[in-house]
């Protein structure tokens, strides 16, 4: 039986933006960890939050749109979707972060990646490569660090709720 997937697209935006503004707020306490860490503990325990976001979406997808009848690669479109969807509204608030509030991000995190590298004690020709490369441009860190990163996330992710999602059946409460 074919399914009907016409309003993946759409229902996928319509949670992508419930989804995004969630992760605009996250990111803000990752913003203010720079001066209060405690914000830093914060924006992890928010984190758990995504695949709990993901479940609501995918439950409410499979009841109100498909009618219950949901397969697995079906779900996983939809997280992947719902995924890239969110992940344009946190690219917003990431170019504003680091184009305009903490123009130093980028070079301070890839600093903290070399002495990473380094502390590992991994070969120093590989510590050498990574100090000459130079920094990505505000669009390619975007592209690269928040939205292709928020797509393979919703993509595991998608493989491990959906079928949670797929035999959960909430109770009808009238």
């Amino acid at each position: 039986m074919q399914e009907d997937k016409s309003q993946l697209m759409n229902y996928a935006m319509y949670g992508g933006v419930f989804l995004g503004l969630f992760w605009m707020l996250k990111y803000l306490f990752v913003m203010g960890a720079g001066r209060i860490p405690a914000l830093s503990i914060l924006g992890s325990f928010l984190a758990v939050g995504t695949p709990l976001v993901l479940f609501y979406f995918l439950v409410k997808y499979k009841t109100a749109i498909v009618n219950n009848n949901m397969g697995y690669w079906h779900g996983v479109q939809f997280g992947i979707m719902l995924f890239f969807f969110a992940s344009l509204l946190e690219a917003v608030i990431v170019f504003i972060h680091i184009t305009w509030v903490d123009q130093a991000f980028v070079g301070k995190l890839y600093e903290n990646m070399i002495e990473t590298v380094r502390m590992m004690n991994l070969s120093e020709s590989m510590v050498n490569s990574l100090e000459d490369q130079p920094l990505p441009t505000t669009v390619n860190y975007i592209f690269s660090n928040v939205i292709l990163a928020d797509v393979f996330i919703g993509m595991i992710l998608s493989l491990f709720v959906v079928p949670f999602a797929r035999r959960y059946t909430p109770a009808n409460r009238k």
